[in-house]
């Protein structure tokens, strides 16, 4: 009579093998998370000054993409979003070294037109 052969262990080495996709995976995703940025690349200026209690931020990207407060509008829903602001608000606008000046006028010309004249751009040094 023949015996069956009893394995006294589970194979281990696809479960590590999976594990260690799936902790590829977070490491990814969660650089993204953490970081919580709008990509863009600041031009570079030799003057600076710190501009506390800053209320809202656009982020001009260097595809056109418009931000406000970390959200992507359009330029219709930028000029509706707008409406909004106080003219005691002080407004930082981020634009990428690389992006079109026409976009970045476009934004200075409706925050005018709206009558919010409290304006920084924010620059590396």
């Amino acid at each position: 009579m023949k015996s069956i052969k009893r394995y006294e262990g589970i194979n281990v080495v696809p479960f590590i093998d999976v594990l260690l996709v799936l902790l590829a995976i977070v490491f990814v995703i969660s650089n993204f998370i953490a970081l919580g940025k709008i990509e863009v690349k600041l031009p570079a200026s030799s003057t600076k000054e710190t501009i506390k209690d800053v209320n809202h931020n656009i982020v001009i990207t260097d595809n056109s993409e418009l931000f406000i407060n970390d959200v992507l509008v359009d330029r219709d829903e930028f000029k509706r979003r707008l409406a909004g602001f106080s003219k005691e608000d002080v407004i930082t606008i981020v634009s990428d070294k690389k992006a079109v000046y026409e976009d970045f006028i476009f934004v200075v010309d409706i925050l005018k037109e709206r009558g919010l004249e409290k304006i920084s751009m924010a620059v590396k040094k």
